[in-house]
């Protein structure tokens, strides 16, 4: 009897380290998301000074249709690379996350079957149907959570497509709407 104490102890000390692994990840992926966010401030805040100076130098109206005509494609396309970017940054934070919850969901599945296995062999008559209950509650749980990785991988493959398919549409009419302001100028 004294060793099932001592297994909830081992099982709640390997939840609270997993938490604080947990933790570490979301903090670490919060940290780049506001590095990259500070970087890319700080990049808008200089182009568009670099583009006012530009602005305040053009004479004519012919120019100031030249410039403003020349600022689209540039503009889409780094939006593009923003937006992925941030989906690339989102994609890993995901997969970071779902290694650790593969590996941490294991070894508690791992440790709460081994305590099940040593509650049935010290219960008395009967204790067998509870812990057989609870087992196949766990498979069943598990099933669960695999269906919903296996969801989740596929919104993320659904996602990247359009993602790809709304920056080359994008990128696209930039230079389309370009070309026909250039053209009218």
């Amino acid at each position: 009897m004294y060793g099932i104490p001592e297994q909830f102890t081992t099982i709640g000390k390997a939840q609270l380290d997993a938490l604080l692994g947990f933790a570490s990840i979301t903090s670490a992926s919060a940290e780049r998301f506001a590095d990259f966010q500070m970087k890319t401030a700080k990049a808008a805040f200089t182009d568009a000074s670099n583009q006012f100076r530009t602005f305040s130098t053009l004479q004519s109206p012919q120019e100031v249709l030249q410039f403003g005509s020349g600022l689209a494609q540039p503009a889409a396309e780094k939006f593009t690379g923003y937006i992925k970017h941030l989906y690339a940054m989102a994609a890993e934070t995901q997969g970071e996350i779902q290694q650790f919850l593969d590996t941490h969901l294991a070894e508690f599945n791992r440790q709460l079957t081994a305590y099940l296995d040593q509650a049935a062999k010290s219960s008395p008559g009967g204790g067998d149907v509870a812990v057989a209950a609870a087992k196949s509650a766990i498979a069943a749980a598990n099933q669960a959570y695999d269906a919903f990785t296996k969801a989740g991988k596929q919104v993320a493959e659904v996602t990247e497509a359009a993602l790809q398919a709304v920056a080359t549409a994008g990128v696209q009419a930039a230079n389309t709407g370009g070309g026909s302001r250039k053209k009218a100028a």
